[in-house]
């Protein structure tokens, strides 16, 4: 089991109290590392994740902006809302 890293330890704290306040959000939201992302050097101004399901995996790419013309619904926002960082085509 991973523990929380210690970087950021008053952030964390500061998130793990929002959840206990609103107990209804902890099954529906989850504190996210872009660790991975900024790995992939992804350029959130000119990319963004698209991802889909197959099976029991969840396959995300990055793709320019303007190539995602579908109708889609945000998973991951930025810090404050104001750019969609990672998305999931709408259901039909």
């Amino acid at each position: 089991m991973t523990c929380m890293p210690n970087e950021d330890a008053e952030f964390h704290n500061a998130i793990k109290e929002v959840f206990l306040k609103y107990p209804e959000a902890q099954g529906k939201y989850a504190l996210s590392s872009l660790q991975l992302e900024n790995e992939m050097a992804i350029d959130w101004e000119n990319e963004v994740g698209v991802s889909r399901i197959e099976d029991r995996k969840i396959i995300t790419e990055f793709v320019d902006r303007k190539s995602v013309i579908r109708m889609q619904l945000c998973l991951k926002w930025n810090f404050d809302y104001t750019e969609c960082l990672h998305w999931i085509e709408a259901p039909e």
